[in-house]
Order: structure tokens, then sequence, then C-alpha cells
């Protein structure tokens, strides 16, 4: 069954799916699409309507522990996620004549470990993918979370901005620099398990053992201004994907969410990703052999 949240979540931030409005030429081709960690359905809504307004039907559903704050996040174990990701694929993989995958950031790790377990998935679309912690001292999470319950990142320079923007995009209504907030709100609001962080540490070094054998077609869209992603994880990534079929996208002014609408890199990307989708359906004639960055 899919995953059910004991805890609330707005509305817009649920699972969905997103059903094609139009007839696809090459038949019935669907979209799994997978959110990262501290993410949710709503990233990719938007660009899922847009696939559906050109033939794609999209499906996307809610991870454990996602959804709100970072605190659900308590004792959610890495394969939980796993899981669900395999629950959704088992849902939607007889509903259509061809299959794509889509991952966010942690979400395409759970779509190369899809794409190895089916073969049959016709191409893996990756967004700002994970390939490493994005600040090494995440790294200590595999040994603080049995002494230190809880991260608090606001308080790592190198991870403010994104808290501030994971903060706004849950409640726009806060005023993020009023000194009240910040002192008695934002340690609540923004609070991590350190054992969540540390199963996503593990995610990152289990997609570090995939990435090698990937020969499913895929496309990486990164932005080069991510403060999610060190820097040059994502060339190291598309360096060991085997296959030919492979391309890397960068959008030099895009930040770790280039497919959502406020970001402009997503006038670019949308076509793109729908571009992908139809050079290698398998009835849309010879694919193309693309190893250009």
């Amino acid at each position: 069954m899919p995953f059910v949240p004991p805890y609330d979540v707005p509305a817009e931030r649920h699972a969905y799916v997103e059903l094609a409005r139009v007839e696809n030429e090459n038949g019935r081709i669907g979209l799994l699409m997978l959110h990262g960690f501290l993410g949710s359905p709503l990233s990719s809504h938007p660009m899922a309507h847009y696939l559906a307004d050109h033939g794609v039907s999209v499906h996307c559903p809610l991870l454990p522990g996602h959804g709100h704050y970072p605190d659900k996040l308590h004792k959610v174990p890495r394969q939980a996620w796993l899981d669900e990701a395999q629950e959704a694929f088992e849902t939607v993989q007889g509903q259509y004549d061809e299959l794509f995958l889509m991952g966010h950031s942690m979400g395409a790790v759970l779509g190369a470990h899809l794409c190895l377990q089916n073969p049959e998935v016709r191409g893996l679309i990756m967004l700002t993918p994970l390939y490493e912690a994005p600040d090494d001292r995440l790294n200590w999470m595999k040994l603080l979370r049995f002494v230190m319950p809880w991260f608090y990142p606001h308080k790592m320079r190198s991870m403010r901005q994104l808290v501030r923007e994971r903060v706004l995009d849950f409640d726009p209504t806060i005023n993020f620099d009023d000194p009240s907030f910040q002192q008695n709100e934002l340690p609540k609001v923004s609070r991590v398990p350190t054992g969540a962080l540390a199963e996503m540490v593990k995610m990152a070094e289990y997609g570090r053992t995939l990435w090698p054998q990937l020969v499913t077609p895929s496309i990486i869209f990164r932005g080069g201004h991510d403060p999610a992603v060190k820097l040059g994880t994502i060339d190291k990534l598309f360096d060991v994907l085997p296959g030919p079929h492979k391309k890397l996208k960068t959008f030099p002014e895009a930040g770790h969410e280039p497919m959502r609408p406020f970001d402009p890199a997503h006038k670019e990307l949308w076509p793109m990703a729908l571009e992908f989708i139809r050079t290698y359906s398998c009835k849309s004639g010879e694919v193309l052999d693309n190893k250009e960055k």
C-alpha cells in the first residue's frame, strides 16, 4: 500500500497523479517522479502539468517522513524510501506501454535503483542528483546519531541559505529575519534527526555503487548555484556512467530546483525533458548517441 503519513501534510505536498491530457503518438507513456531528501511532490508538480499537456502521464509518491518539517523523519530508515519507490513503480508499470523515471536529488538514487532492477525502463531524468553529502561534516552523522539525536543545520554557514529556502518554501508568510523567529522558532522547524541525515549519507554511498552499472539512457540537469550539491560531484557521477546514451546540461544561474517555475531555467528544462522522453521512446525510431555535455 502507498505510504499514508501519520502527520498532517499540506494538500500541495501530497502524492499526485497527472494523467496525459492529449494522446501520445508513441502510445501510453508514463513517468514516475521521485522527490528528494527533505523535499515533496510539490517541487515537480508544475512540470508534471506541462508533461501531461504533452501526452506524458506523471505519478509522484510521497516518501515516508516527508511533506512537512524535517523532524517527521525521526526513526525513518532509508529502506522505507526504497520500498515506497518500489511500491510506486509496481503500481504504474502495468498501466503504460513505456515507462520513464525522473528523480530529484536523492530521488535520482532511487531512480537508478529501480532502473537496475527493471531494465525495461526507457530512460532516467536526473535533476541535481545526489552523489556525495553536500558538506563533508554530514558524514559524521553515522556516528553522531547514537549520541546526538538532532542536528541544527542553520548553525552551519554552508547550509544557512538552504535552510532559509526550505523554511520559506514551506511557509512564505514567515518573517525569517525576525530575531524572535530566529531564536525561538527556527531551531524547531529546521532541526533534522541525525539518524535521517545518516540515512541520506548512506543513500549517497549506495548511489555510488549504482552509477557505474547504469546503462539506462540518462540526462542530468544541474544548477550552477546549487547549495545542496557539492561542487564537482555531478561531473564525477556523469563520468562514471558507462552507457553511451547520456547527457549533462548545466544551467549556470540555477539552484537546487531548476525545474520549479520560480527558477528561469525551467523554461528550457521542461522542453528538454520532454524531448528526451520522445527521443528514447521505443516507437520514435533510432535513438541518438549523445555524449555531449
